[in-house]
């Protein structure tokens, strides 16, 4: 069964899905570049707002060529 777009996923689950890290990702939150909430320690995201910040990255030039994209 495919994962729903809009499902949770942690920092570290969005970035081994995506083949970025999680400390990568963290930052990323924290600067307010990618969509993601703390819920308690952890911080989680949707894989849509991972896909609309590679997107974005895409647009401008600057990505990682071997991203994974599922």
């Amino acid at each position: 069964m495919a994962a729903k777009k809009d499902q949770l996923l942690t920092l570290s689950q969005a970035g081994k899905r995506y083949g970025y890290s999680s400390d990568y990702f963290r930052r990323l939150a924290e600067k307010g570049r990618l969509t993601a909430q703390k819920v308690g320690h952890a911080w989680v995201t949707t894989a849509n707002d991972v896909e609309t910040f590679l997107e974005s990255r895409e647009q401008r030039g600057v990505y990682k060529k071997k991203s994974i994209r599922k």
